[in-house]
């Protein structure tokens, strides 16, 4: 072997470890030499293989033919390169870019590393039992889906082939008729459900009856994490009552919710976050937080602000002093997490939460808040 340093495998991935998040740089790394080829190349597919193109809008057929033909290439290289596939641990699928003959093609192809599936986009008949073989492997644990469902029977078919090792599901912007009938599944449930460790709802209409029914495939008594952009009276909801007791994790949103949660019975608690978007929402979230009681076992209370959000002098020295005050024995931490313009001035514009509880502020950008 050669005593160059561009030979020396461990300090090349060392390097190469650093530019996990540019994949223009991992790219560019690749071509340098053989050496340096598999390390760029696991972080280029380890992060995630993107399946069709985002950003398309309907009747561009100049984008749509571009991010199809991109669909073909992708799927030619991981089939000569079936090493690639190891390193894949998630897909992003974007059903409108996607022809469906090529997404079945991607449906033949075996991820051994599979964790998570993301899916976009408009769901028709054509794609929804590729997407199905997707979601029925064994080695997932995470999916993720929006967009608009031709019907209630078709979003339930989906996800009644789901594995079994999936133990995180998201729903954002999901759309699905609303026809007030429930599908039928068998008898009054399922055949097998899905236990479910972590929940997220985001914008999602036509599916909540569904989830709080017996029909629903999944199983919530061992629900550890629940993140809510709803306006659902969520104590009342029938299929998460065994789980309150035990959820540890709930992010909701003052101004979505409009009514104030209850959190009394929510006794195994340690990280509460409120996502606050303007002024008002913070007094509402305390609101929240004041229902708690004593033997809660809340830890960290984080708050997602935006800029328009911020309190001025005053009402934040107001909000101090009820934080304060509020009955969480445990507490460890309040963090804020600001989502900010780089013009933004923190120190002039954060007077709020001045107590010596408060270890940080973590600036970000809008992307940390999806």
């Amino acid at each position: 072997m050669s005593n160059s340093p561009l030979a020396i495998q461990e300090l090349i991935d060392y390097c190469i470890d650093f530019l996990y998040a540019s994949p223009a740089d991992l790219k560019r790394c690749a071509l340098v030499s053989r050496y340096w080829t598999p390390a760029a190349q696991m972080h280029l597919f380890k992060q995630h293989v993107v399946i069709g193109s985002p950003g398309y809008s309907y009747g561009d057929s100049t984008f749509l033919a571009m991010a199809r033909q991109r669909c073909r290439l992708l799927y030619g290289v991981l089939a000569t390169s079936p090493r690639l596939l190891r390193f894949v641990e998630e897909l992003k699928i974007h059903l409108d870019t996607t022809p469906p003959d090529t997404l079945k093609d991607f449906a033949t192809l075996e991820f051994p590393s599979l964790r998570r599936i993301v899916v976009f986009g408009n769901w028709m008949p054509a794609v929804e039992a590729i997407i199905e073989e997707f979601l029925g492997r064994g080695t997932l644990t995470t999916i993720s889906l929006s967009g608009n469902f031709s019907s209630l029977s078709a979003f339930t078919r989906i996800l009644a082939r789901c594995s079994a090792s999936i133990t995180d599901v998201s729903f954002c912007n999901v759309r699905v008729p609303t026809t007030g009938i429930l599908p039928s599944v068998g008898a009054d449930s399922p055949e097998r459900r899905i236990e479910i460790h972590a929940l997220d709802l985001w914008w999602s209409s036509g599916i909540h009856e569904w989830l709080n029914s017996p029909h629903c495939c999944f199983e919530f008594s061992n629900l550890k994490r629940l993140r809510l952009n709803e306006n659902i009276p969520l104590p009342q909801w029938v299929a998460f009552a065994p789980s309150i007791p035990r959820i540890e994790y709930l992010q909701f949103q003052p101004q979505i919710t409009g009514v104030k949660i209850d959190l009394a019975p929510f006794s195994q608690l340690k990280t509460i976050e409120a996502l606050i978007e303007f002024r008002g929402d913070i007094s509402a979230a305390l609101e929240t937080l004041s229902t708690l009681t004593r033997s809660n076992q809340i830890e960290t209370i984080r708050f997602r602000l935006t800029h328009s959000s911020l309190p001025d002098v005053d009402s934040g020295a107001a909000i101090d002093k009820r934080l304060t005050a509020l009955p969480i024995p445990n507490l460890r931490a309040v963090e804020l997490v600001y989502l900010s313009s780089p013009s933004t001035s923190i120190a002039e514009n954060l007077p709020l939460l001045n107590a010596r509880r408060l270890v940080g502020v973590l600036r970000t950008g809008v992307a940390e808040y999806n």
